[in-house]
């Protein structure tokens, strides 16, 4: 990556908001040129930045672990910008906003912190003691290769799917401001996403996203002040607005495994969900492992936590914006557009009702904080495929010099890129119930299965045939789960008891028929 690369980003940037400035909808009106201008300054800048902070290493350990030189608070930062991203900074609001919408989502909060501190003490230290690069060689080193191209393989189909719906919400975002088609937003974002992944690995990748979110959670704080203060009353009438809409309800003590959003599912499902986050998904794990040491590695999870106030923030902002449309309400036609694509509201009033030159700053932030998200994917899935699947396929890798095994996953991003680009294409004409719901969804069959499979690893137990089975039936009986309607965050606990009972059961048979 040098200068010349650079300038061509510039130069595609600029002939991208020519093309966009064409074309005219619902939230294209007040996003001046101004507002044009720090966006192509904002990732431009980034690019130029991810080039200055690139690792002097160039082995395998720099480009896929920074040669375990990267401060934790860097590494913190990074973890919440993964987790969070656009996906919170729209979804959220947007599930508030919705005609059923209300303040429930915030229990899984309770099951996203106690999830990382399940991390922090369990898997985390075995990782690091092993000197591994990611959570599916820790599985091959208790159980086997089989069962480690097994887990790599549910991964890769796992991250292509929410990694996909994660690209879709960034596309969303665009969309709204240049009123272009969502393929070509799609285009955009992938193809700087793959620049900042190319140009120096887990070492770019961190940092980039670390400064990414010091302007996220900026633009969160500000939305949130700006919406209050638009609101004549202030905070106090927002509450009574949003009282009588019922939208101020926060605990659901039911036990109805069909409703999506109760007390229990944050408790339990969502510990699981955000465990298998952090330990068994190399999206998260990869900057996990890239830190000095064991201790700060911990801290650096651990401080992660904190990244879940930007989901209070986000729902906050999202009964503000319930409070303001019902007191300035929207047209017809774009009250029409929104009810189609909820997920279009936040960005909406971001556009239409901030100050000319903020709303810039804030959409950039948003823009870049999801291509962030996706440069981690990128970075994991090509250390998986070529240093996972790729050796055990062609065992020349192993042997050839580390520069010409980084060159090659270097391409291997590019693949990725244009195989995420066309699943958040599809993506596009099913969107549902909202991102929210799909980017939990579309991981619900491989994380519970990664998580049984990983306890199995840190006990030793389960042989290949079992865990194969195992894993076929989790899939299977969380396939019905979704047929019967049953909410996606009890899938991951289920995917994992299923898994880990199968091959305790198999190992305690067969060790009974041998006595």
């Amino acid at each position: 990556m040098n200068k010349k690369y650079i300038f061509l980003l510039f130069l595609f940037f600029t002939g991208f908001t020519h093309l966009a400035a064409q074309e005219n909808n619902i939230a294209t009106g007040n996003f001046s040129v101004l507002n044009w201008i720090i966006l192509a300054v904002f990732l431009i800048g980034t690019t130029v930045f991810g080039e200055l902070v690139k690792g002097k290493d160039k082995g395998l350990d720099g480009f896929f672990k920074g040669g375990n030189n990267l401060p934790w608070w860097a590494v913190s930062l990074a973890l919440i910008a993964t987790t969070t991203s656009v996906s919170t900074f729209i979804a959220v609001p947007a599930f508030v906003f919705s005609p059923d919408g209300d303040l429930t989502y915030l229990q899984m909060t309770f099951g996203f912190a106690l999830g990382s501190i399940l991390m922090i003490f369990v898997l985390l230290k075995e990782y690091y003691q092993e000197g591994i690069y990611s959570p599916y060689d820790f599985i091959q080193n208790r159980l086997g290769v089989k069962t480690s191209q097994l887990s790599r393989t549910f991964f890769m189909g796992g991250a292509t799917l929410s990694q996909a719906v994660r690209l879709l919400g960034t596309a969303l975002v665009l969309s709204v401001i240049t009123g272009q088609s969502t393929i070509v937003c799609i285009f955009i974002i992938t193809v700087f996403a793959v620049v900042w992944s190319y140009i120096g690995g887990i070492t770019t990748v961190v940092w980039t996203a670390a400064v990414q979110f010091a302007i996220f959670i900026f633009g969160a704080l500000f939305a949130l002040f700006f919406a209050i203060g638009d609101i004549p009353g202030g905070l106090s009438e927002m509450l009574t607005i949003a009282d009588t809409k019922a939208k101020l309800v926060l605990i659901d003590l039911s036990l109805d495994p069909h409703k999506t959003y109760t007390l229990w599912v944050g408790i339990l499902g969502c510990t699981f969900f955000q465990f298998g986050a952090n330990a068994v998904d190399q999206v998260v794990t990869q900057c996990a492992l890239s830190c000095k040491s064991l201790k700060e590695a911990r801290k650096a999870v651990g401080f992660s936590a904190l990244g879940l106030i930007i989901t209070w923030v986000m729902a906050i902002v999202g009964i503000a914006l319930v409070a303001f449309y019902d007191i300035n309400p929207l047209s017809q036609n774009v009250a029409s557009s929104i009810a189609t694509e909820p997920d279009r509201i936040f960005p909406y009033y971001v556009v239409n009702q901030l100050p000319d030159g903020v709303s810039g700053v804030i959409i950039a932030a948003m823009f870049a904080a999801g291509i962030s998200t996706l440069t981690s994917a990128l970075a994991a899935l090509s250390q998986t495929s070529v240093m996972g699947v790729g050796g055990f396929i062609f065992p020349k890798l192993k042997t050839m010099p580390e520069q010409k095994v980084v060159n090659i996953s270097k391409y291997t991003i590019v693949v990725w890129g244009a195989i995420l680009g066309l699943l958040a294409y599809m993506f596009s004409f099913s969107q549902g119930g909202g991102l929210l719901a799909l980017g939990f969804k579309v991981p619900g069959y491989v994380y519970g299965t990664l998580v049984g499979i990983a306890f199995l690893a840190l006990m030793r137990k389960g042989s290949f045939p079992a865990i194969l089975i195992g894993s076929l039936l989790a899939v299977a009986a969380i396939a019905w789960m979704h047929n019967e309607g049953i909410s996606f965050f009890w899938w991951f606990p289920v995917g994992a008891i299923v898994v880990m009972a199968t091959a305790i059961l198999h190992e305690f048979v067969f060790k009974k028929k041998e006595i």
